[in-house]
Protein backbone atom coordinates (compact mmCIF):
# COMPACT_ATOMS: atom_id res chain seq x y z
CA UNK A 1 0.00 0.00 0.00
CA UNK A 2 2.81 2.42 0.91
CA UNK A 3 4.61 1.60 -2.33
CA UNK A 4 1.52 2.48 -4.32
CA UNK A 5 1.17 5.72 -2.37
CA UNK A 6 4.68 6.73 -3.43
CA UNK A 7 3.87 6.38 -7.14
CA UNK A 8 3.40 9.76 -8.85
CA UNK A 9 -0.21 10.62 -9.65
CA UNK A 10 -1.25 11.81 -13.13
CA UNK A 11 -1.63 15.31 -11.66
CA UNK A 12 1.88 15.15 -10.22
CA UNK A 13 3.22 14.01 -13.58
CA UNK A 14 1.49 16.91 -15.35
CA UNK A 15 2.92 19.34 -12.80
CA UNK A 16 6.39 17.89 -13.36
CA UNK A 17 6.06 18.23 -17.14
CA UNK A 18 4.87 21.82 -16.75
CA UNK A 19 7.78 22.59 -14.43
CA UNK A 20 10.30 21.06 -16.85
CA UNK A 21 8.87 23.16 -19.69
CA UNK A 22 9.07 26.29 -17.55
CA UNK A 23 12.67 25.61 -16.50
CA UNK A 24 13.81 24.92 -20.07
CA UNK A 25 12.13 28.03 -21.46
CA UNK A 26 13.12 30.49 -18.75
CA UNK A 27 15.72 33.20 -19.23
CA UNK A 28 18.54 31.33 -17.48
CA UNK A 29 18.25 28.06 -19.42
CA UNK A 30 21.44 28.56 -21.48
CA UNK A 31 23.36 29.74 -18.42
CA UNK A 32 22.85 26.32 -16.80
CA UNK A 33 24.77 24.56 -19.60
CA UNK A 34 28.47 24.54 -20.46
CA UNK A 35 29.79 26.04 -23.68
CA UNK A 36 30.04 22.65 -25.37
CA UNK A 37 26.55 21.67 -24.26
CA UNK A 38 25.11 24.91 -25.61
CA UNK A 39 26.85 24.34 -28.95
CA UNK A 40 25.47 20.79 -29.19
CA UNK A 41 21.98 22.00 -28.24
CA UNK A 42 22.12 24.73 -30.88
CA UNK A 43 23.26 22.31 -33.57
CA UNK A 44 20.53 19.76 -32.82
CA UNK A 45 17.71 22.32 -32.67
CA UNK A 46 18.97 24.14 -35.77
CA UNK A 47 19.04 21.04 -37.96
CA UNK A 48 15.60 19.94 -36.73
CA UNK A 49 14.08 23.37 -37.41
CA UNK A 50 15.62 23.79 -40.86
CA UNK A 51 14.43 20.36 -41.96
CA UNK A 52 10.88 21.53 -41.24
CA UNK A 53 10.78 24.99 -42.88
CA UNK A 54 13.47 24.94 -45.59
CA UNK A 55 11.11 25.79 -48.52
CA UNK A 56 10.44 29.22 -46.97
CA UNK A 57 14.18 29.96 -47.18
CA UNK A 58 14.41 28.88 -50.81
CA UNK A 59 11.40 30.99 -51.83
CA UNK A 60 12.74 34.00 -49.91
CA UNK A 61 16.16 33.84 -51.60
CA UNK A 62 14.59 33.29 -55.02
CA UNK A 63 12.25 36.29 -54.71
CA UNK A 64 15.03 38.54 -53.39
CA UNK A 65 17.15 37.82 -56.45
CA UNK A 66 14.27 38.67 -58.78
CA UNK A 67 13.89 35.10 -60.04
CA UNK A 68 10.53 33.37 -60.66
CA UNK A 69 9.34 31.25 -57.72
CA UNK A 70 8.44 28.52 -60.22
CA UNK A 71 12.17 27.89 -60.77
CA UNK A 72 12.29 26.28 -57.32
CA UNK A 73 10.18 23.33 -58.40
CA UNK A 74 11.15 22.96 -62.07
CA UNK A 75 14.33 21.52 -63.54
CA UNK A 76 16.56 23.24 -66.11
CA UNK A 77 14.55 21.46 -68.80
CA UNK A 78 11.27 22.82 -67.44
CA UNK A 79 9.88 19.59 -66.02
CA UNK A 80 8.07 19.57 -62.66
CA UNK A 81 10.16 18.31 -59.74
CA UNK A 82 8.93 19.00 -56.16
CA UNK A 83 12.22 17.79 -54.70
CA UNK A 84 13.97 20.67 -56.51
CA UNK A 85 12.92 22.97 -53.65
CA UNK A 86 15.08 20.93 -51.28
CA UNK A 87 18.24 21.42 -53.32
CA UNK A 88 20.89 22.77 -50.96
CA UNK A 89 19.21 21.36 -47.83
CA UNK A 90 22.38 19.63 -46.49
CA UNK A 91 24.27 22.94 -46.69
CA UNK A 92 21.30 24.74 -45.14
CA UNK A 93 21.25 22.25 -42.24
CA UNK A 94 24.99 22.65 -41.87
CA UNK A 95 24.47 26.41 -41.96
CA UNK A 96 21.67 26.69 -39.40
CA UNK A 97 22.99 23.82 -37.29
CA UNK A 98 26.47 25.33 -37.21
CA UNK A 99 25.20 28.89 -36.83
CA UNK A 100 22.85 27.87 -34.02
CA UNK A 101 25.72 26.04 -32.34
CA UNK A 102 27.80 29.24 -32.39
CA UNK A 103 24.78 31.35 -31.37
CA UNK A 104 23.84 29.15 -28.41
CA UNK A 105 27.45 28.74 -27.30
CA UNK A 106 28.37 32.42 -27.69
CA UNK A 107 25.06 33.60 -26.20
CA UNK A 108 25.52 31.41 -23.14
CA UNK A 109 29.10 32.71 -22.77
CA UNK A 110 28.13 36.38 -23.06
CA UNK A 111 25.11 35.95 -20.79
CA UNK A 112 27.31 34.48 -18.06
CA UNK A 113 29.80 37.31 -18.62
CA UNK A 114 27.12 40.01 -18.39
CA UNK A 115 25.48 38.33 -15.39
CA UNK A 116 28.83 38.46 -13.59
CA UNK A 117 29.04 42.20 -14.23
CA UNK A 118 25.88 42.83 -12.21
CA UNK A 119 23.62 43.68 -15.15
CA UNK A 120 19.87 43.10 -14.75
CA UNK A 121 18.50 39.78 -16.01
CA UNK A 122 16.56 41.32 -18.90
CA UNK A 123 19.71 43.06 -20.12
CA UNK A 124 21.72 39.87 -19.67
CA UNK A 125 19.26 37.86 -21.73
CA UNK A 126 18.89 40.33 -24.62
CA UNK A 127 22.44 41.71 -24.63
CA UNK A 128 24.07 38.28 -24.47
CA UNK A 129 21.93 37.08 -27.38
CA UNK A 130 22.87 40.16 -29.46
CA UNK A 131 26.61 39.58 -28.94
CA UNK A 132 26.27 35.85 -29.57
CA UNK A 133 24.50 36.54 -32.85
CA UNK A 134 27.16 39.01 -33.94
CA UNK A 135 29.87 36.37 -33.49
CA UNK A 136 27.83 33.75 -35.37
CA UNK A 137 27.57 35.95 -38.46
CA UNK A 138 31.15 35.15 -39.54
CA UNK A 139 30.76 31.39 -40.21
CA UNK A 140 27.08 31.87 -41.16
CA UNK A 141 28.04 34.15 -44.04
CA UNK A 142 30.30 31.53 -45.61
CA UNK A 143 27.73 28.76 -45.25
CA UNK A 144 24.95 30.91 -46.72
CA UNK A 145 27.16 31.95 -49.63
CA UNK A 146 27.69 28.29 -50.55
CA UNK A 147 23.99 27.51 -50.05
CA UNK A 148 22.84 30.37 -52.33
CA UNK A 149 25.34 29.34 -55.00
CA UNK A 150 24.00 25.78 -54.77
CA UNK A 151 20.42 26.97 -55.04
CA UNK A 152 21.25 28.93 -58.20
CA UNK A 153 23.75 26.71 -59.97
CA UNK A 154 23.61 23.29 -58.28
CA UNK A 155 26.76 21.45 -57.31
CA UNK A 156 27.76 19.30 -54.35
CA UNK A 157 28.23 20.37 -50.74
CA UNK A 158 32.01 20.10 -50.96
CA UNK A 159 32.35 20.99 -54.64
CA UNK A 160 30.58 24.35 -54.37
CA UNK A 161 33.08 26.11 -52.04
CA UNK A 162 35.94 24.65 -54.07
CA UNK A 163 34.43 26.08 -57.28
CA UNK A 164 33.91 29.47 -55.64
CA UNK A 165 37.55 29.71 -54.56
CA UNK A 166 38.79 28.48 -57.95
CA UNK A 167 36.70 30.95 -59.97
CA UNK A 168 36.64 34.02 -57.72
CA UNK A 169 39.47 33.60 -55.19
CA UNK A 170 39.47 32.86 -51.46
CA UNK A 171 38.49 36.44 -50.59
CA UNK A 172 35.09 35.88 -52.26
CA UNK A 173 34.11 33.66 -49.30
CA UNK A 174 33.80 36.83 -47.19
CA UNK A 175 31.32 38.46 -49.58
CA UNK A 176 28.27 39.68 -47.64
CA UNK A 177 29.86 39.04 -44.21
CA UNK A 178 29.17 42.53 -42.80
CA UNK A 179 25.47 42.36 -43.64
CA UNK A 180 25.26 38.82 -42.23
CA UNK A 181 26.81 39.81 -38.91
CA UNK A 182 24.37 42.70 -38.47
CA UNK A 183 21.44 40.52 -39.41
CA UNK A 184 22.43 37.64 -37.12
CA UNK A 185 22.95 39.98 -34.16
CA UNK A 186 19.35 41.18 -34.43
CA UNK A 187 18.09 37.69 -35.31
CA UNK A 188 19.65 36.00 -32.28
CA UNK A 189 18.65 38.84 -29.96
CA UNK A 190 15.06 38.24 -31.04
CA UNK A 191 15.21 34.42 -31.00
CA UNK A 192 17.08 33.80 -27.72
CA UNK A 193 16.37 37.13 -26.03
CA UNK A 194 13.10 38.78 -27.02
CA UNK A 195 11.00 35.68 -27.84
CA UNK A 196 11.50 33.79 -24.54
CA UNK A 197 11.25 37.10 -22.67
CA UNK A 198 7.83 37.83 -24.19
CA UNK A 199 6.75 34.24 -23.53
CA UNK A 200 7.71 34.49 -19.87
CA UNK A 201 6.00 37.87 -19.41
CA UNK A 202 2.76 36.60 -20.99
CA UNK A 203 2.73 33.48 -18.84
CA UNK A 204 3.57 35.29 -15.59
CA UNK A 205 1.44 38.42 -15.99
CA UNK A 206 -1.46 37.25 -18.16
CA UNK A 207 -1.66 33.54 -17.39
CA UNK A 208 -1.26 32.46 -21.03
CA UNK A 209 -0.63 28.80 -21.84
CA UNK A 210 3.11 28.33 -22.52
CA UNK A 211 2.86 27.19 -26.17
CA UNK A 212 0.40 29.99 -26.99
CA UNK A 213 2.71 32.50 -25.34
CA UNK A 214 5.66 31.05 -27.26
CA UNK A 215 3.77 31.41 -30.56
CA UNK A 216 2.97 35.05 -29.73
CA UNK A 217 6.57 35.69 -28.72
CA UNK A 218 7.86 34.01 -31.89
CA UNK A 219 5.65 36.12 -34.15
CA UNK A 220 6.52 39.33 -32.29
CA UNK A 221 10.23 38.55 -32.40
CA UNK A 222 10.00 37.61 -36.08
CA UNK A 223 8.32 40.90 -36.99
CA UNK A 224 10.97 42.83 -35.07
CA UNK A 225 13.93 40.95 -36.52
CA UNK A 226 12.43 40.49 -39.98
CA UNK A 227 11.42 44.08 -40.75
CA UNK A 228 14.54 45.73 -39.29
CA UNK A 229 17.08 43.40 -40.90
CA UNK A 230 15.37 42.57 -44.19
CA UNK A 231 17.20 45.23 -46.25
CA UNK A 232 20.49 43.79 -44.94
CA UNK A 233 19.37 40.29 -45.87
CA UNK A 234 18.26 41.38 -49.36
CA UNK A 235 21.56 43.13 -50.08
CA UNK A 236 23.50 40.14 -48.76
CA UNK A 237 21.54 37.63 -50.85
CA UNK A 238 21.99 39.65 -54.04
CA UNK A 239 25.72 40.09 -53.43
CA UNK A 240 26.23 36.41 -52.70
CA UNK A 241 24.20 35.35 -55.72
CA UNK A 242 26.37 37.53 -58.01
CA UNK A 243 29.97 36.65 -57.19
CA UNK A 244 31.07 37.86 -60.62
CA UNK A 245 29.79 41.37 -59.72
CA UNK A 246 28.03 41.64 -63.07
CA UNK A 247 25.16 43.56 -61.45
CA UNK A 248 25.92 43.96 -57.76
CA UNK A 249 29.24 45.20 -56.37
CA UNK A 250 29.61 46.58 -52.83
CA UNK A 251 27.03 47.10 -50.10
CA UNK A 252 26.09 50.70 -50.97
CA UNK A 253 26.09 50.10 -54.74
CA UNK A 254 23.96 46.98 -54.33
CA UNK A 255 21.43 48.80 -52.18
CA UNK A 256 21.22 51.69 -54.66
CA UNK A 257 20.91 49.31 -57.64
CA UNK A 258 18.06 47.39 -56.00
CA UNK A 259 16.23 50.59 -55.03
CA UNK A 260 16.72 52.12 -58.50
CA UNK A 261 15.38 49.03 -60.26
CA UNK A 262 12.50 48.09 -57.99
CA UNK A 263 11.98 51.02 -55.59
CA UNK A 264 12.98 51.14 -51.92
CA UNK A 265 10.01 49.19 -50.55
CA UNK A 266 9.53 46.74 -53.42
CA UNK A 267 13.27 46.27 -53.80
CA UNK A 268 14.85 46.18 -50.34
CA UNK A 269 11.87 44.41 -48.78
CA UNK A 270 11.42 41.75 -51.47
CA UNK A 271 10.68 38.34 -49.96
CA UNK A 272 9.65 39.82 -46.59
CA UNK A 273 6.56 37.61 -46.33
CA UNK A 274 8.57 34.42 -46.81
CA UNK A 275 11.26 35.66 -44.41
CA UNK A 276 8.79 36.45 -41.62
CA UNK A 277 7.23 33.02 -42.17
CA UNK A 278 10.72 31.52 -42.03
CA UNK A 279 11.80 33.44 -38.93
CA UNK A 280 8.60 32.97 -36.92
CA UNK A 281 8.54 29.21 -37.56
CA UNK A 282 12.27 29.02 -36.78
CA UNK A 283 11.83 30.89 -33.48
CA UNK A 284 8.91 28.67 -32.50
CA UNK A 285 10.60 25.42 -33.55
CA UNK A 286 14.01 26.21 -32.04
CA UNK A 287 12.57 27.26 -28.69
CA UNK A 288 10.18 24.28 -28.67
CA UNK A 289 12.94 21.81 -29.55
CA UNK A 290 15.16 23.47 -26.91
CA UNK A 291 12.57 22.86 -24.21
CA UNK A 292 12.07 19.24 -25.32
CA UNK A 293 15.68 18.17 -25.92
CA UNK A 294 17.51 19.64 -22.91
CA UNK A 295 15.94 17.13 -20.45
CA UNK A 296 16.95 14.30 -22.79
CA UNK A 297 20.48 15.47 -23.60
CA UNK A 298 21.42 17.22 -20.35
CA UNK A 299 19.35 15.87 -17.41
CA UNK A 300 21.83 17.38 -14.97
CA UNK A 301 20.43 20.83 -15.85
CA UNK A 302 17.09 19.73 -14.39
CA UNK A 303 18.75 18.41 -11.26
CA UNK A 304 20.55 21.72 -10.73
CA UNK A 305 17.33 23.66 -11.26
CA UNK A 306 15.51 21.25 -8.95
CA UNK A 307 18.00 21.99 -6.15
CA UNK A 308 17.44 25.72 -6.63
CA UNK A 309 13.65 25.41 -6.29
Amino acid sequence: GKALQRLPTPRANRQRVEWVSRVMSDREALQRLSGGENCLLGMVTGVMAKSCNYPFLVWKNTQQQGLPISTTWTTAKGSFSPLQVYRGLPMACMNLGGTNAVQFGATGFFQKLLAGSGMGQDGVQVGGAFLGGLASGIPCSIWELCMIQQQRFGGSTLGTPARIVQEYGASSLSRGATMTMGREAMFTMSMLGVTPLIQQKLVDSSGWERNTALAAGSLSGALLAGVITHPMDTIKSCMQGDLGRAKYDGIVQTGKAIAAEHGVVQGLFKGLFYRIALISTTFFLVNTFKQRTVPLLFPHALKEADKAR
